[in-house]
């Protein structure tokens, strides 16, 4: 055979970079905010929209689309009939007043590269091994329903569907009942055999900015403690209300988020810390505070000093309590373990990443991702690509072009060794 009839490798090309950068102005402009950024909860109006021109996307690419129970999109294309399912994707969803990078960069880039790969495939009757399916996990970020990572984790039977949909937001609506509003509340997925998931995503820290790397393979996460905790006192009025006698829950909440900042100050880059969202009653400005509920998180990669942490600010609370004249409860609590990624999936994408000429280095993760609910159910890889500042969950959140483009340079050659060459790809 000449080396002219070989068929070529598939890869990227001009025309797909701008069809990924026409997908990602799309996404960019549902929910956007004036600051540049991104304002698209779970099952609001903006996501809705956002998932209807997905769908109709994928549609036009020649994808089937099947939306599940708890409302992931899957964009499935058959390659080769019976064989195991490659997956890819992240999310839609985004913070409040969030940056347009974050999950959505993974969807799109997922759902283009392989709508690419699959056309190049078959312009060069290549025959594959896998099929591909890109996934928009339902609720990914936690910030109108808790827990996070929800979509992915009814996937993979870490969390019930029934307390999936159960959990409600702060005005009581429920995720059953805001999914049904939007008319994404589908059917039970047929079975899929899933060989490996990918995620591409930007990094939202710094580290691969400072060390002039172009793309982070991560190979482990750090473990995460974040509880829900409620402080409550006795409501009464700013002014003539004794001090000696009031029973102040938003004193309480304060010194609490002064002692979980400690804490992090306590045991330096080992330990970090938040209190991300703080809700009082009655909220009034004039009137002692009744209510205070804290969403506390700790996150390390030591997993024994969390179990520490578990029981002595525990102890803490207590003692704030006491002092305050308050009651504390500890409403929910949610342990992440610390957890390994797929290592032959990460040395892939380590020796791939050399053969196109990128910077690359292994590094963790300190954020969560549905990658990590999926590692616990097939081989996971989670791709990073830098991020501006290491500014996330911001409006401001910013990757150039450029790292873009080769983050789906990445995704096409993992994709590809994992089509062709099934299990010896992992070998």
């Amino acid at each position: 055979m000449s080396t002219s009839s070989i068929p070529a490798m598939p890869r990227m090309t001009p025309q797909d970079y701008q069809a990924f950068d026409a997908l990602f102005a799309l996404s960019s402009s549902i929910g956007a905010t004036p600051a540049g950024g991104l304002h698209r909860l779970t099952a609001s109006a903006a996501d809705k929209q956002m998932r209807d021109a997905f769908c109709t996307w994928l549609t036009q690419q020649g994808f089937h689309v099947h939306v599940d129970e708890i409302g992931n999109i899957f964009g499935l294309m058959t390659l080769c009939e019976g064989a195991p399912w490659v997956l890819c994707g992240s999310h839609l969803d985004s913070q409040p007043l969030g940056g347009r990078f974050d999950g959505a960069y993974g969807v799109t880039g997922a759902a283009v590269t392989m709508a690419t790969l699959a056309r190049q495939l078959r312009d060069h009757s290549q025959t594959a091994q896998r099929n591909l399916a890109v996934v928009n996990w339902t609720n990914e970020e936690g910030a109108r329903f808790q827990p996070s990572l929800t979509g992915s984790s009814v996937f993979t039977g870490a969390l019930s569907l029934e307390q999936a949909l159960a959990c409600c937001d702060g005005e009581g609506i429920s995720l059953h009942t805001a999914l049904q509003n939007i008319g994404y509340r589908g059917t039970a997925l047929p079975d899929l055999t899933v060989a490996a998931y990918c995620e591409l995503h930007v990094e939202q820290g710094p580290h691969l900015e400072l060390q002039q790397k172009q793309i982070g393979v991560v190979t482990e996460t750090w473990a995460a403690l974040k509880w829900q905790v409620t402080f409550r006192g006795e409501q009464n009025h700013t002014g003539p209300a004794l001090m000696d006698r009031r029973r102040d829950a938003l004193l309480a909440a304060a010194h609490t988020i002064v002692a979980v900042r400690a804490e992090a100050e306590r045991y330096g880059e080992a330990l970090h810390t938040s209190v991300g969202r703080l809700e009082t009653v009655p909220n009034s400005p004039n009137v002692v505070t009744s209510e205070a509920t804290l969403f506390i998180e700790f996150r390390s990669a030591d997993e024994a000093l969390l179990r520490q942490l578990r029981d002595s600010f525990g102890q803490q609370m207590q003692s704030i309590a006491q002092n305050t004249a308050t009651d504390v409860s500890l409403d929910r609590a949610q342990y992440r373990p610390r957890q390994q990624l797929h290592s032959a999936l990460s040395d892939l994408a380590l020796a791939q990443a050399e053969k196109l000429g990128l910077k690359a280095m292994p590094m963790r993760s300190v954020a969560g991702h549905d990658a990590i609910s999926m590692s616990y159910h097939c081989p996971s890889a989670l791709l990073f690509v830098p991020s501006v500042d290491g500014l996330s969950h911001n409006e401001r959140e910013y990757t150039a072009t450029a790292d873009l483009h080769r983050g789906l340079d990445m995704l096409m050659a993992m994709l590809t060794e994992l089509c062709l060459k099934g299990e010896d790809a992992l070998c």
